[in-house]
C-alpha cells in the first residue's frame, strides 16, 4: 500500500466474482465480519447451484437453499460472522447435465485475499482480477462518514472576490473563515485571478481574488470575464465557482458607488456568471456609521439618527447598484470590527442561502463547514448530514449491522467534527482519548445537577468563568477525571445490536459531542485546538446541562420498543435545538468568558 493510501477502518466489501456463466457476490466488512453472501448463476446458465461452504481457518459456514424453488444462493448472518484470518476461501458447490442426460456435479473455489483487497480498493472503487477466462471484481463499499461523500464531491468552498486595492477583501475573509494568514491586496497590475488561496488553518475553502473593474481597465475585465466563463465549463462542481463577492467601498456623500467598468459587470452578470450568485458587499460599514453619527452631533435622537443611516446608504449604495444591475441584485452591508460580527454572518447566511438555490446543495455545506462566524449554520449543517444516513432510524437501523459500537461511534463522530472545521493541526479532536472523554459518563443518568437556572449559553459560561477562576495559574491542568491512561470502555468493542442500551449510547453520544463543540466554538474560534482547551469545554459541558440530556434521553430510549416507532432523530434534533447557543449571542458569551490562552498545552 503506498503512503497516500488512506487508511481502511470499519468498511463493508461487496465482491463481485464473475466468470462466462455465473456471478458470485459477496459482502464482507474489512472490520472482519460477514453480514451476508448471494451467489448466483447468468440467466442463460443451465447450471444449478447445490450449496456453498465458506471456511475461514477452522471455521466452517455452509449456506444452503431456503426453497427448493431458488435458484440463487443467498444467506444473511445476524449476527454477522466474525472473521479472523486475512485469507478465506469459498467453496460453491453446482451441478449440471452433460450432453445427453448425465448429471454432473463440481466445485468452484474462490480464494479471497483481504490484504490483497485492501491494499488495491477503497470507497466505492472497483478492484479487478482475472486467470485465464475468469475475471474477478471487487467492489468495496465502506462505513463511510457522510461528511466524507459530500467532501469528495465539493472538498471546498470556492469564492472569488472582487474589488480595488483597500476596499478591505483581505479583513472580510480573515473574519469570515478565520484564519490568521495575510491575503495580500495586490498593487495594481499584479492580482492573479488564476491563483488558487488556501490557506493552511482552514483548507474547506479556497479564494480566487480579482482586482476591481476600473475605468479603462478592459484588460482586467476580460479576465475575470474569460476565468469565469471556463469555470463555469468545468464538469465537476468541485472546480466551479461557487459565488462571486463584489467588494464595493460605501462612497462619501458626493462620491461614486460604481465605476463604469463595474457597471458594465453588472449589466453582463446574468450572461457572464449564470447561476453564479453575485453578492455587492459593501465594506467599511463602521466608518460610514462613525461619520454620519459625527456629522449629526448629539442633538440627533436615536430613532432619527437609524432612519438617516438608512436612508442615506439607500441613496448611496443600494439605488445606484439597483439602478445598474437591477431590481434582483443581492447585496449586504459589512464591517469586521468586531461589533459588527452580525454583518459577516449576514453576508454567510446570504451567500449559503442562494448558494443552495441555484447551485447546489454540497457546495452549500461546504460553505457552511469552511465559515467560522455563524454557529447557527453549524449546527444546521450537523443536523442536515446527520439527517441523511446515520441519525436517521436508530432504532431499526441496518447501517451499523456487523460492526463494533466503536465503528458506528467514530463515524458519526467524524461527520460532526468535519462539519465543526477547527483548527485542530495535531487531530486532537480525532483521537481516541478525545473519545474517551465522551465516553465516560456515557451510560451514567444519575449525574449531578449543576446547571444555572438560564440558558445553555449563559449557563456555559458561568461554568467555565468558574473553572477559570479556579487555576491559580495559567499551566496548571484541567483535572477531568480521567486524565491520565485513557482506555475506552469496553462495550465500545462489541458488535453493534439493536437494543435500547445502544439507541440510547448512539444518541447521548450524538447530543453530548454537539454540545462540546458548540462550546469550543466559544473558546478557540481560530484555534489551534489543544488539550487544555478540550478539557475545559469538557467541563463546562458537564456543569451545565449534561445530566438534563442524559436523563431526557434515558426517558426516551425507555418508551421505545423493539419493531416500534422510531422517533430517535426527532428526539435528537429537538435536545440539540434546545441546548444550543444562538448566533447573536456569541460575541457576548465570548466577552463574558474573557481570555482563554490557547497556547497552554498538557498531557490528556
Amino acid at each position: 500500500m503506498s503512503e497516500n493510501t488512506p487508511a481502511i477502518v470499519a468498511s463493508s466489501v461487496h465482491l463481485h466474482i464473475t466468470s462466462r456463466n455465473f456471478q458470485l457476490v459477496v459482502y464482507l466488512s474489512l472490520n472482519f465480519f460477514f453480514p451476508g453472501i448471494v451467489i448466483r448463476f447468468d440467466d442463460t446458465s443451465k447450471k444449478k447451484i447445490d450449496f456453498a461452504e465458506l471456511k475461514l481457518d477452522s471455521q466452517r459456514q455452509e449456506i444452503r437453499h431456503s426453497s427448493e424453488q431458488d435458484k440463487d444462493l443467498s444467506a444473511k448472518f445476524d449476527p454477522a460472522i466474525a472473521v479472523t484470518t486475512d485469507r478465506v476461501s469459498l467453496s460453491v458447490h453446482y451441478q449440471y447435465y452433460t450432453i445427453g442426460t448425465f448429471l454432473r456435479k463440481t466445485t468452484k473455489k474462490f480464494s479471497l485475499d483481504r490484504k490483497d483487497i485492501l491494499s488495491n480498493a477503497f470507497d466505492v472503487i472497483e478492484y479487478r482480477m482475472t486467470e485465464g477466462k475468469m475475471s474477478v471484481v471487487v467492489t468495496t463499499s465502506q462505513l463511510q462518514s457522510t461528511s466524507s461523500s459530500i467532501l469528495e464531491i465539493c472538498p471546498r468552498f470556492r469564492l472569488l472576490v472582487i474589488g480595488k486595492t483597500g476596499v478591505g477583501k483581505s479583513s472580510l475573509i480573515q473574519q469570515a473563515f478565520r484564519i490568521n494568514e495575510h491575503i495580500s491586496e495586490h498593487k495594481r497590475g499584479e492580482a492573479d485571478i488564476e491563483r488558487e488561496f488556501i490557506a493552511e488553518e482552514n483548507e474547506r475553502f479556497v479564494l480566487h481574488d480579482s482586482q476591481g473593474f476600473e475605468a479603462g481597465d478592459s484588460m482586467i475585465f476580460k479576465t475575470a470575464k474569460d476565468f469565469i466563463d471556463r469555470r463555469r465549463k468545468e464538469p465537476k462542481l468541485q472546480n466551479k465557482i461557487h459565488a462571486v463577492w463584489l467588494c464595493l467601498s460605501i462612497p462619501h456623500a458626493d462620491g461614486r458607488l460604481l465605476e463604469s467598468g463595474v457597471e458594465e459587470f453588472l449589466k453582463l452578470r446574468k450572461e457572464i456568471l449564470g447561476n453564479i450568485p453575485l453578492i455587492a458587499v459593501f465594506t467599511k460599514h463602521d466608518i460610514f456609521v462613525d461619520k454620519l453619527e459625527y456629522d449629526a452631533g448629539e442633538s440627533c435622537d436615536e430613532v432619527t439618527l437609524e432612519d438617516l443611516k438608512v436612508n442615506t446608504l439607500d441613496k448611496l449604495c443600494i439605488q445606484p447598484l439597483k439602478e445598474a444591475a437591477g431590481s434582483d441584485i443581492l447585496h449586504a452591508t459589512v464591517s469586521t470590527n468586531e461589533e459588527y460580527e452580525r454583518t459577516i454572518r449576514q453576508l454567510v447566511d446570504l451567500t449559503t442561502t442562494n448558494v443552495e438555490k441555484y447551485v447546489a446543495s454540497e457546495a452549500a455545506l461546504a460553505m457552511m463547514i469552511a465559515q467560522r462566524v455563524d454557529i447557527g449554520l453549524k449546527l444546521k449543517a450537523s443536523i442536515a448530514i446527520g439527517e441523511k444516513r446515520y441519525w436517521r432510524g436508530l432504532a431499526s437501523s441496518m447501517n451499523f449491522t456487523g460492526f463494533t459500537m466503536l465503528d458506528c461511534l467514530s463515524v458519526i463522530h467524524k461527520d460532526i467534527i468535519d462539519v465543526w472545521n477547527f483548527n485542530d493541526p495535531h487531530c486532537h479532536l480525532s483521537s481516541d482519548q478525545f473519545k474517551a472523554l465522551i465516553l465516560k459518563d456515557l451510560d451514567k443518568v444519575d449525574l449531578p445537577h449543576t446547571a444555572q437556572a438560564f440558558e445553555f449559553g449563559l449557563s456555559v459560561v458561568a461554568t467555565i468563568a468558574s473553572i477559570l477562576s479556579s487555576l491559580s495559574g495559567p499551566l496548571l491542568p484541567i483535572v477531568v477525571p480521567i486524565a491520565a491512561g485513557v482506555v475506552l470502555t469496553k462495550w465500545v468493542y462489541d458488535t453493534y445490536q439493536r437494543t435500547n442500551i445502544v439507541l440510547r449510547r448512539i444518541m447521548t453520544y450524538i447530543v453530548d459531542l454537539t454540545c462540546i463543540m458548540q462550546i469550543l466554538f466559544l473558546l478557540a474560534p481560530t484555534g489551534p485546538i489543544s488539550r487544555h482547551v478540550i478539557k475545559i469545554a469538557i467541563k463546562g459541558y458537564e456543569g451545565t446541562c449534561k445530566s438534563d440530556v442524559h436523563s431526557a434521553i434515558q426517558s426516551h430510549c425507555v418508551s421505545v420498543t423493539r419493531g416500534g416507532g422510531d422517533d430517535a432523530l426527532e428526539k435528537i434534533v429537538r435536545l440539540i435545538k434546545d441546548h444550543s447557543i444562538k448566533a447573536e449571542d456569541v460575541q457576548n458569551l465570548r466577552t463574558k468568558i474573557g481570555h482563554v490562552d490557547l497556547q497552554v498545552e498538557e498531557e490528556w
